[in-house]
């Protein structure tokens, strides 16, 4: 009995250290923790969340609202489905900013994948 509650008690240990670190993706220095996508971006956060903005025209969504300011952004908009797509950016350094998208109740790598590759490519032209 003593010995399936040291178990319980490590398995859950386990599960929440996996949790808080969140899982690792295919893609480098990006995680997934409980459905928010969330990476680096090599720009300011007033840039990052212009061309957020722009991604999200990009991926025709709608209901587009942005506000950005040097220090940090939100992005937030709805896909067809009419799941709110939500875009937070926070300043992480010098020139450096966190993304952290979440699509809908459980998120989608896919749509937060598209997203990042869209900021990055609207963020050569600022």
């Amino acid at each position: 009995m003593k010995s399936a509650l040291i178990l319980l008690g490590v398995l859950g240990v386990g599960i929440s250290i996996a949790s808080m670190a969140g899982c690792q993706t295919d893609s480098p220095g990006a995680t997934n923790t409980l459905g928010t996508y969330s990476t680096m971006v090599d720009s300011t956060p007033d840039k990052v969340t212009a061309a957020a903005q722009k991604a999200a025209t990009d991926m025709s969504l709608s209901e587009i609202v942005a506000n950005g300011t040097k220090v940090d952004g939100k992005v937030t908009a709805k896909n067809a489905h009419g799941d709110v797509v939500s875009i937070d950016i926070a300043q992480a350094g010098d020139n450096v900013s966190k993304v952290s998208i979440r699509v809908g109740e459980t998120g989608d790598d896919a749509v937060s994948k598209q997203l990042i590759d869209r900021i990055k490519s609207h963020l050569g032209w600022f």
